[in-house]
């Protein structure tokens, strides 16, 4: 009788540890958050490492999780999937004096952190796609009111002044409502 107790009790709470494995897939809520900015640079004389530009950006987040049926308060991580730099002011630009590109990311008191590089960049391209090179759940500063994209980079030659569109796209893992 005490061996059938003690099977039926590990019986019911592996059912337990199983549904609730089950249950998890139905109650997570996980879609891609895309985000663009513009960030505006100034003509470059000099050569060497230098920050290009930056732009501040309002966060949509809260939006963003409430039309997926989620909150900020129940978002459990928000990790960089992809971002791309493009000139935008002239199609016949590109970055062939840029050596190496930075996009860095900052907001409310927060340290500023790199998120994604390129070194080297191309030649005779107007868009890169940058490499991730960040794996942290970036959360809070997204979840901010506001939050910063800062172009950093070293350059062979002069640059033009440019209308640079950062494209960042997030994913994102919350909790359903």
């Amino acid at each position: 009788m005490k061996n059938t107790l003690n099977t039926l009790l590990i019986t019911v709470l592996s059912s337990f540890v199983f549904m609730g494995g089950c249950l998890s897939k139905y109650t997570s809520v996980n879609f891609d958050y895309p985000t663009e900015g513009s960030i505006q640079t100034s003509a470059i004389t000099s050569t060497g490492t230098q920050t290009f530009g930056e732009t501040v950006l309002t966060s949509g987040l809260k939006a963003e999780l409430e039309k997926n049926n989620t909150s900020l308060d129940l978002l459990d991580e928000l990790k960089l999937k992809s971002a791309t730099i493009t000139i935008e002011n002239d199609s016949l630009a590109n970055f062939d004096n840029v050596e190496m590109l930075e996009l860095w990311l900052a907001a409310d008191g927060m340290p500023e952190v790199l998120i994604a590089t390129k070194n080297p960049v191309a030649n005779g391209v107007n868009t890169i796609a940058l490499d991730v090179n960040s794996t942290e759940n970036l959360a809070n500063y997204i979840k901010a009111t506001s939050f910063t994209y800062k172009v950093k980079g070293t350059n062979s030659g002069p640059l033009a002044a440019m209308s640079l569109k950062a494209s960042v796209v997030w994913t994102i893992k919350a909790s359903a409502k």
